[in-house]
């Protein structure tokens, strides 16, 4: 009797265990490829920044600012989209928007995206 239980138990946990493994395998591939997919536009939003002329062109204009101001913070977009706002240079480099997107992006990176 007890060897018909151990080999019941065993056939039902290595059922079940079949059933799971594929399951807990395609979350671990998911959230691979969520933050795979994550580090991609951090990459490329740092890359666009770092190349954009902000002093020629309107980088609110642009699809990159469309897909990173849904995740920036608000003071950030009002200072951002501030009409005729003039920024001295200094500090850290020209750009001061540029500066600031690039913190933006370094935030995402950090934080809320580590997940």
């Amino acid at each position: 009797m007890d060897t018909v239980i151990v080999g019941l138990v065993t056939a039902v946990l290595g059922f079940l265990g079949g059933l799971l493994t594929p399951w807990v395998r395609w979350q671990i591939d998911k959230k691979r490829a969520v933050r795979q997919e994550k580090a991609a536009h951090i990459s490329e939003w740092r890359k666009v920044i770092d190349q954009f002329d902000f002093d020629n062109e309107r980088f609110g204009d642009t699809a990159w600012y469309s897909a990173l101001r849904t995740h920036m913070q608000p003071e950030i977009i009002k200072k951002v989209e501030a009409a005729r706002t003039v920024y001295v240079c200094g500090g850290r480099g020209d750009s001061v928007i540029k500066q600031m997107l690039l913190d933006e992006v370094a935030r995402l990176e950090k934080g809320i995206w580590r997940e």
